[in-house]
C-alpha cells in the first residue's frame, strides 16, 4: 500500500440480506441516500452501494431507482461512489445502470463460487419473513446458489469498463480469484492501481482469520506489486474485527449493512454510519489516519 491513511469503505444495503432481517436496512432511495451520506460524515470515503425496490426491498437493477439515490449522494457528498455490477445474466445486463449513470467505480466479481446464502441467515438468527421473495430466496433453493462468473463474463465486463473509462474494483472471494484476476489484466489495458476487495468469510470462500488474509495479501501483492490497492473486509459478525486486522496488516477496510446487520453481542446496528463510526474509533485508538473522500481519490487514482 502507498499511503499511510486508510480508506474505510461503507457497503450500504448489498442484495443477500433482506428488510426483514433488520428495520435499519436502507431499502427506498431515501433510506439509501441519507444513510450513505451519514457514513460518509461519519468517516466513509466509498460507498459501496446496490439499488433495491422501494417496494419491497428486493435486489433491482433498474436505472430509475440507482439514478434517485446515485444522484443525491453525488450533490451532497465528494464520496468515491462504487456501483455493483452483480445482477443479472450477462455481462451487459449486469452494467446497464453503471453505464448510464457512470459512477467513480464498478464491482467486477473474478471467479465462480458455491455460494452459501443459508450460512447468512443462521448468522443474522432471523427465520420471520414478510415478503415472498425473502422466503424463495432463503428457503431450501439456497443450498443449490452458485454464482456463475466465467472468464467470458469476467473479461466481458472488464473490456466494456475500460472502453468507458470507469473505473473498477476487482472482487475475490478466495485466493484462485487473484490467479483469475492476473490472467485478464495480463491481457487488457486496465487502469492502474489494481483495486481489489478481499470478500471474506462466506461460506464458499475463504475464512476471515488472520492466516487467510495474510496468505490473500501476500499473494495479491506478487501478482500485482506496487499498483495494488487492497480492501479486506469480514461478512458477518466479525465485520469490524476483520476490517481491524485488514487496517493492521496494511490494507484499506470495508464495512456496511450489506456484509452484517449484527455485532458481536448480538445487537443490530441502527445504521451504516453506526458501523463506520464504530470501526473510526478502533482504527483512531490503533493511531491510524482515516483517508478524506478527496485523498482516497488520490490513493486510488481517479479523477478529483
Amino acid at each position: 500500500m502507498t499511503s499511510d491513511k486508510v480508506i474505510i469503505t461503507c457497503a450500504v444495503t448489498g442484495s443477500s440480506l433482506s428488510p426483514s432481517m433488520s428495520p435499519h436496512l436502507p431499502v427506498t432511495p431515501e433510506e439509501i441516500a441519507r444513510q450513505s451520506i451519514d457514513a460518509v460524515a461519519a468517516g466513509a470515503a466509498v460507498v459501496h452501494l446496490h439499488a433495491r425496490d422501494p417496494q419491497d426491498g428486493r435486489p433491482t437493477n433498474e436505472t430509475p431507482v440507482w439514478a434517485a439515490f446515485v444522484e443525491r449522494i453525488r450533490a451532497e457528498t465528494d464520496a468515491v461512489i462504487n456501483m455493483s455490477a452483480s445482477l443479472g445474466p450477462t455481462a451487459e445486463d449486469r452494467l446497464s445502470a453503471v453505464l448510464d449513470l457512470r459512477p467513480d467505480l464498478a464491482t467486477v466479481i473474478v471467479g465462480s463460487m458455491n455460494y452459501g446464502l443459508f450460512r447468512k441467515v443462521e448468522n443474522q438468527a432471523v427465520t420471520d419473513f414478510r415478503h415472498d421473495w425473502e422466503k424463495e430466496l432463503y428457503g431450501p433453493s439456497s443450498h443449490d446458489i452458485v454464482t456463475h462468473n466465467s472468464f467470458a463474463k469476467i473479461g466481458r465486463m472488464t473490456d466494456l469498463l475500460v472502453e468507458r473509462d470507469i473505473g473498477i474494483e476487482f472482487e475475490c472471494y478466495d485466493v484462485g480469484h487473484l490467479y483469475i484476476l492476473e490472467h485478464h489484466l495480463s491481457r487488457r489495458p486496465v487502469r492502474r492501481p489494481i483495486i481489489v476487495q478481499f470478500l471474506t468469510g462466506i461460506l464458499g470462500g475463504i475464512p476471515s482469520e488472520t492466516d487467510h488474509l495474510l496468505h490473500m495479501k501476500r499473494s495479491a501483492e506478487r501478482l500485482f506489486g506496487p499498483d495494488l490497492r487492497l480492501f479486506i473486509h469480514g461478512t458477518g459478525r466479525e465485520n469490524i474485527r476483520t476490517a481491524a486486522r485488514g487496517a493492521l496488516l496494511g490494507t484499506h477496510v470495508r464495512v456496511g449493512q450489506e456484509d452484517t446487520l449484527f455485532d458481536r453481542q448480538g445487537g443490530r446496528f441502527t445504521s451504516n454510519a453506526d458501523q463506520v463510526g464504530r470501526l473510526r474509533g478502533v482504527l483512531d485508538g490503533l493511531g491510524f489516519e482515516i483517508a478524506t473522500p478527496a485523498e482516497a481519490r488520490s490513493i486510488l487514482g481517479l479523477p478529483a
